[in-house]
């Protein structure tokens, strides 16, 4: 399993960081996850925009071009050819996930450094059992608005700390309400569906890329998409509610906290639009 560290690729078992970077003392970096589909990134030149994106918005300088980026996990992909022999489900022999960090650098005065620190991991990228797709999830909300919500920082202070409150509760994401509004959750962005129409929140939220592409499967197949600030109490009124993101593609919601969403059931809209996902990635 190779990895790419600071300039060199390197084995997983030698990739590390000093214990004075920036990342880890003061939680200062960003980061992206992205996965192939048929061993190919999928939608890869969105991800870099977000992922450099993200780098300006928190005076990160990454230590080269998004050209040179996207070289260096072409070549990841060549060097993983073999990784993994053997995985569960099948379709996860074949793939691989990336997640490109970058921090602040090593620290003398926990301010301050000369160089950042950037890394990628790969690995297998993580499946949900089927079940899920057919039979929904439980969401619980937290009041709570991320810090810099438009960007991918490593600052996941509140997902973490409130994770075991999420499994104590059976759920399998944890939705951010603020002022009443529906926000998104720790690690994916939320869809609702009213009266067969697509609606989505559209401030203090992460642009995802899955979020983007399934707004323009929509909009392609005559789906009436609206984003919108979204009430809790209109997301609890819904006729259907999903989540979307890069390792959960399209993953329907059918309680959030004790309430079910229509009629607890994955909707036909949500079903119809995981097809079109389906579809799209055959042909990837």
């Amino acid at each position: 399993m190779i990895y790419y560290l600071n300039g060199k690729f390197v084995e997983k078992s030698k990739a590390f960081i000093r214990v004075n970077d920036l990342g880890l003392l003061r939680g200062y970096g960003i980061f992206d996850y992205l996965k192939t589909y048929n061993r190919k990134p999928f939608h890869l030149d969105d991800h870099l925009w977000r992922f450099f994106v993200s780098a300006a918005s928190l005076n990160l300088k990454p230590p080269f071009s998004p050209k040179k980026l996207k070289e260096i996990i072409f070549e990841l992909i060549k060097k993983n050819k073999n990784f993994p022999p053997k995985a569960d489900p099948p379709q996860a022999e074949k793939e691989l996930s990336f997640r490109l960090v970058l921090t602040g650098g090593e620290t003398d005065n926990g301010r301050t450094s000369k160089k950042p620190t950037f890394f990628i991991i790969v690995e297998p990228p993580h499946y949900y059992p089927k079940e899920v797709f057919e039979k929904g999830i439980k969401l619980i909300t937290l009041n709570y608005r991320r810090e810099f919500p438009g960007i991918k920082t490593i600052n996941y202070l509140w997902a973490i700390s409130q994770w075991g409150n999420a499994l104590k509760e059976k759920a399998g994401e944890i939705l951010y309400v603020h002022q009443g509004k529906v926000l998104e959750a720790t690690t994916s962005n939320f869809f609702m569906v009213k009266n067969g129409v697509l609606f989505t929140p559209q401030n203090d939220i992460l642009p995802g890329i899955t979020k983007k592409v399934v707004i323009g499967l929509a909009k392609k197949n005559k789906i009436k998409v609206q984003e919108k600030n979204l009430s809790l109490k209109e997301v609890l009124r819904a006729d259907e509610c999903f989540i979307t993101a890069t390792d959960k593609e399209i993953m329907p919601v059918v309680k959030i906290d004790n309430r079910l969403i229509g009629k607890g059931k994955v909707g036909s809209q949500t079903k119809r639009l995981m097809e079109l996902f389906k579809n799209l990635l055959k042909n990837h």
